[in-house]
Parts: structure tokens; sequence; C-alpha cells
């Protein structure tokens, strides 16, 4: 009985692991942008700076497995910020991006502390086979060129468990100024 035990044990082991999840069906992306959405100066005032689109979050999955995310956590580095505020909107595929209410997925709390830009959604976002996040910063004129000399890491422990598992081993960037970041 023993030895039957020690022959099964391993493959019901074995087998558990590999039909949870393969780490190759699953990715992100950040791709660094800046667009500016509005220049009308009267909204600009209205809203404290300029809307500035700086980049997607792109998660990509090929299990039919239903997965959804609750929060993105962005790490600043760079030059301290006492202030920011960002929007994450989800971009409907299929469709142009636009930065509408309908696609607003939640506004960002800004840890100054931590300089972490968090984003704790107000509903679970389901994943499809491609889900695009932009994030979209209200940007005052004075901090536009420390914004340009830094860079957001995305926290990876706040991603759901296999995005979390994929991308163990690397850090995930966003630079605006689309220089690699220095470790």
């Amino acid at each position: 009985m023993k030895h039957l035990i020690r022959i099964l044990f391993p493959l019901i082991i074995s087998a558990v692991v590999s039909t949870t999840y393969c780490l190759e069906n699953f990715d992100i992306c950040l791709k660094s942008k800046w667009r500016e959405l509005d220049n009308n100066c009267d909204r600009c005032t209205n809203f404290g700076g300029k809307w500035v689109v700086v980049g997607s979050i792109t998660f990509k999955k090929r299990s039919k497995e239903p997965i959804a995310v609750d929060a993105i956590n962005l790490h600043w580095h760079g030059e301290r910020l006492n202030q920011l505020i960002g929007s994450l909107y989800r971009k409907i595929p299929g469709k142009d991006f636009l930065a509408l209410e309908s696609n607003l997925v939640c506004d960002g709390v800004w840890n100054e502390k931590k300089q972490t830009l968090m984003f704790d959604f107000d509903e679970k976002q389901n994943l499809g086979p491609t889900t695009v996040f932009y994030l979209v910063l209200t940007m005052p004129s004075s901090i536009e060129p420390i914004l340009k000399n830094g860079y957001f890491c995305l926290e990876n422990d706040c991603l759901p468990r296999p995005f979390k598992h994929s991308i163990q081993h690397e850090k995930l960037f966003l630079a605006i100024n689309d220089a690699h970041p220095k470790h």
C-alpha cells in the first residue's frame, strides 16, 4: 500500500498543478503613450490640469477560465510627488479609446508616503482574451516635466494569481519618457 501511495501521490499532484494554470497562457503588456485629450483652457482650469493618456495596460489570456481583476497599483519612480490625480479607463474592444464616464473603471488614490497610484475597482473587471486599460492623468503644468523624467512600475501583488505568477521574475514599467528605467 505504501508503494502505491508513493507512486500515486506525485501523479495526482502533477495533474492538479498542470490543470490549474499554464503560465504561458497569461501575459501583461505596458505601453507608454503621451496623448493630450483636451486642451480647452476652461476645462483644464476646472479639472486642475490637462488630461493626458500616459499609457496602456493590456492583459492577455489564452485560457477560457474566468479571471477578474479588482485592483491595479502603480508605484512611481522619480522625483517625489505630493499629489497625483489619475483615472483608469477600460477600452471597448473594436472601438477607439475614449475617456468617457461609461468607460471609467475608477479614479485612483495617490499614496504620498508610498508614492503609489492605487486603483481599487468599484466592480471587478472580468478579463477577456485581450483587455486594455488606459491610464489618464490630470496634470497641472508644474508636474509635467517631473512625470516625463520618471516611470511607473506595476505592482504584481494586486494582480490575479495567474498573472502574478507569469510575471513574478520581471518588473513591468510604464516609462513616460520612453527611456528604459534603471534598476
